[in-house]
């Protein structure tokens, strides 16, 4: 039987995690990906905000609507070769007398890629379940919530404005080309409409994701060697305990509770 029993019901787990979340510092990534046909690369950082806590026994802390909170630079690559049919000068041959055939150089448009960069903040919100983890490291007892697979994330409303962000970054770069403008910019918009929000989101699904998957949310930590009387004067010193072990778990009776229980032995 454990002789130390800690017990916090749902308001107060809830305002525990809270804090726990509060205290983990702003993540951040970077890399690159695709938007349809468009090259993108991204930078992107994120803070975390908690949300409604579900005790489920035997161990689950379920978070509903646990937000990602996100603002991001997107680099958007296009390759005017993916709309412009490739163009090149003819060669042209002629025999010389005393030289023989002779032809000039095949000239070939390389047409460029056009960048813009579009800056967008916004939050994802997803329901994830953590799994009591309980770990002794460097004589510390640590309890954490490991998030149980990888939630689907829900998007907020402004993300499906970055479609619009993007084609109004890139317009006036692609009017500025002398003749074709019109018809690239044209083009571009159209491209982006295709793509659409589902499209929008197979980019970023992939980018905000891992701020979530692999979360692990801090609930306690505590010294395998404990103080539990302090000095109390020059012949009564100070009492310690040693945690030998740690469970954590959730309950249900009357109300769901998360549970502390130790296992001790004189230091």
């Amino acid at each position: 039987m454990a002789e130390i029993i800690a017990a916090v019901d749902e308001t107060a787990a809830n305002t525990l995690i809270d804090t726990a979340i509060a205290l983990i510092p702003p993540q951040s990534a970077s890399g690159s990906g695709s938007l349809g046909p468009f090259v993108a690369s991204y930078s992107v950082s994120a803070t975390l905000a908690n949300g409604d806590i579900d005790l489920i026994a035997p161990d689950i802390i379920r978070v509903a609507n646990l937000r990602v909170n996100w603002s991001a630079t997107l680099g958007i690559g296009i390759d005017l070769s993916t709309i412009l049919p490739d163009f090149c000068l003819p060669q042209v041959c002629v025999n010389i007398p005393c030289v023989g055939r002779v032809c000039t150089p095949r000239i070939c448009i390389d047409w460029p890629t056009i960048g813009v960069t579009v800056p967008l903040s916004d939050f994802v919100e997803a329901d994830a379940d953590f799994r009591l983890a309980i770990s002794l490291s460097g004589g510390i007892w640590n309890v954490e919530g490991v998030v149980v697979g990888v939630p689907s994330l829900r998007f907020g409303p402004t993300t499906a404005l970055l479609l619009v962000a993007i084609g109004a970054a890139i317009t006036p770069v692609l009017l500025a080309v002398p003749f074709i403008g019109i018809f690239l910019a044209v083009a571009i918009n159209t491209i982006l409409a295709l793509i659409g929000v589902a499209g929008l989101i197979g980019l970023l699904g992939p980018i905000l994701t891992p701020f979530v998957s692999g979360l692990k949310i801090p609930i306690y930590k505590q010294p395998q060697l404990f103080e539990v009387l302090p000095i109390e004067g020059p012949i009564d010193p100070a009492v310690h305990i040693t945690i030998d072990a740690l469970a954590a778990s959730v309950e249900s009776t009357d109300e769901d509770e998360l549970v502390l229980t130790a296992d001790i032995s004189p230091a």
